[in-house]
C-alpha cells in the first residue's frame, strides 16, 4: 500500500513530497528525493481522524508526515492494531446523528451538572469546612455593610433587650457550632439577614412596622433558618464553579484566594434562591407551631414588608432583598393559623 505526503525533518521548517511505501509486515519506506528512510509502521504514531484535516504521522526518527490519505491510513491502521478507541472516536464524528447525540448528551449533562450537581456538591463542601470560614466571610461582609449601607439602631435599650432576650431563648438549644447573635442596625428599610457566622441584622424599621413582638420572631426564625442549612456560604460556593471545585477536591477555600477575598461581596450580591428561601420558611414554621406561635404572624409580617416602597437604598444589593412575600410563601403560614384550628 502507498500514498503521498509531505516529510519534515524535524529541524527545517520547510516540507518535502514524498511516497510511503507499507508492507503485509508493516515495514515502511519514506522514499523522496535524496531521502530512503525505513522503519515499522507500529512505531509510527498516528493523530485521530477530525474530519478531513491533515492526518500527522510521527516517525521514530523524530521526523513526521503529513497527509490526507485518510482512506489508506485509517486501513493501515486497523491492519496492523489500531486503537479501538480511535475508531470509535472516528466513527462517531463521521455520523452527523452520533454528533447530535453526543451533543444532546452534553446539554444534558451540563444542565443536571447546574440543577443537581452543583447544589449538592456545594451543600458537601459547606457542610465539611470549618465554622472559621462562614466566621470570616460574615466579618468581612459586615464590614461591607457598616461602612456603606447601614447606620447605627436608634431603638431604645429597653426594646432592643427585650427582642435580644426572645432571640437568646430562640437558639439556645440550637445543636451547631454556629455564634448565633442579634445585631440591630439602622437602613435599608424593613428588612432582616442573616450572615453565614449565624449573625443576624434586623433593621429598625422592621421593628418599628411589627405590630407584635411575634411578628419579629418569624422573621428571625427564617433567618435563622438560612444559618442552619448554612444557605450563605452555599449561595457563595454555587456562584462559582471553579472555586467550589478546588475547595472541594482541596478542602481549603484558600486554594482559590482570589476567590475567598471576594466572597463577602458575593455574598452581598447574591440572592438565596426560590429552594433556600421555601427551606427557611419551614423552619420558621416549624418553629412557631413548636413553640405555640400564631403562624399568622409571619404572613403578616410579609405582608408588611411585600408593600414597603422600594427606594434606591433597599435595591442596592440583591442579597438583601431576599423577603418577596409571595402568595405561595405565606400560604402554609395562613393554613397552620391557629385561628383556623
Amino acid at each position: 500500500m502507498k500514498f503521498e505526503a509531505i516529510y519534515y525533518d524535524g529541524v527545517h521548517p520547510v516540507g518535502h513530497d514524498v511516497t510511503l511505501l507499507v508492507g503485509a509486515t508493516g515495514k515502511v519506506k519514506v522514499i523522496g528525493a535524496d531521502l530512503v528512510y525505513e522503519c515499522q509502521w507500529q512505531d509510527v504514531t498516528v493523530s485521530d481522524q477530525l474530519g478531513e484535516t491533515v492526518r500527522r504521522l510521527q516517525l521514530p526518527n523524530g521526523a513526521k508526515c503529513e497527509s490526507h490519505a485518510h482512506q489508506q491510513i485509517n486501513q493501515l491502521q486497523k491492519i496492523f492494531s489500531s486503537s479501538k478507541f480511535s475508531q470509535f472516536l472516528h466513527y462517531l464524528e463521521s455520523h452527523w446523528h452520533s454528533v447530535l447525540i453526543a451533543s444532546l448528551i452534553v446539554v444534558a449533562f451540563t444542565w443536571g451538572m447546574v440543577v443537581y450537581g452543583i447544589p449538592a456538591l456545594a451543600k458537601s463542601v459547606a457542610e465539611a469546612l470549618p465554622v472559621s470560614v462562614d466566621e470570616n466571610l460574615s466579618r468581612g461582609t459586615l464590614t461591607i455593610l457598616d461602612e456603606r449601607i447601614l447606620s447605627e439602631s436608634e431603638l431604645d435599650v429597653a426594646t432592643q433587650q427585650r427582642i435580644e432576650t426572645k432571640f437568646f431563648e430562640m437558639v439556645q438549644h440550637i445543636n451547631d457550632e454556629h455564634n448565633y447573635r442579634l445585631l440591630f442596625r439602622k437602613g435599608l428599610g424593613a428588612n432582616a439577614f442573616a450572615l453565614p457566622s449565624g449573625h443576624i441584622i434586623v433593621t429598625d424599621e422592621l421593628i418599628d412596622m411589627a405590630d407584635h413582638d411575634e411578628e419579629v420572631i418569624a422573621v428571625l426564625a427564617h433567618e435563622i433558618g438560612h444559618v442552619v442549612y448554612e444557605h450563605g456560604l452555599r449561595s457563595v460556593l454555587q456562584s462559582s464553579a471553579v472555586a467550589l471545585l478546588l475547595t472541594a477536591v482541596t478542602g481549603d477555600i484558600g486554594a482559590a484566594s482570589g476567590f475567598a477575598a471576594a466572597m463577602p461581596i458575593i455574598l452581598l450580591e447574591t440572592s438565596y434562591s426560590r429552594k433556600f428561601e421555601l427551606e427557611a420558611d419551614e423552619y420558621a414554621l416549624d418553629y412557631m407551631q413548636a413553640h405555640n406561635i400564631d403562624t399568622l404572624h409571619f404572613a403578616t409580617i410579609l405582608q408588611k414588608i411585600s408593600g414597603q416602597d422600594e427606594s434606591d437604598e433597599t435595591s442596592a444589593f440583591d442579597y438583601l432583598s431576599t423577603h418577596p412575600a409571595t402568595r405561595e410563601r405565606i400560604q402554609p403560614f395562613i393554613d397552620h393559623s391557629l385561628q383556623n384550628q
